[in-house]
């Protein structure tokens, strides 16, 4: 899903996947308005086992 300001600029973006292995990945991603660059981004991974872990960065990407 992605979110954009009154001017039409992406400002924000939530994306979820699962893994083979039955992870479920969500990551939350907002964005400067301005120059589109990102500000910060939230990654959550859920297990199987319902065991959840959470990493955030700010002012870049997590690259996998």
């Amino acid at each position: 899903m992605k979110s954009f300001d009154s001017n039409g600029k992406l400002i924000g973006e939530i994306n979820q996947f699962r893994t083979t292995d039955g992870k479920s990945v969500t990551t939350n991603t907002q964005y400067n308005s301005y120059n589109g660059r990102t500000t910060s981004q939230t990654v959550s991974i859920c297990e199987s086992n319902g065991k959840v872990s959470t990493t955030t960065t700010m002012g870049g990407k997590l690259l996998p």
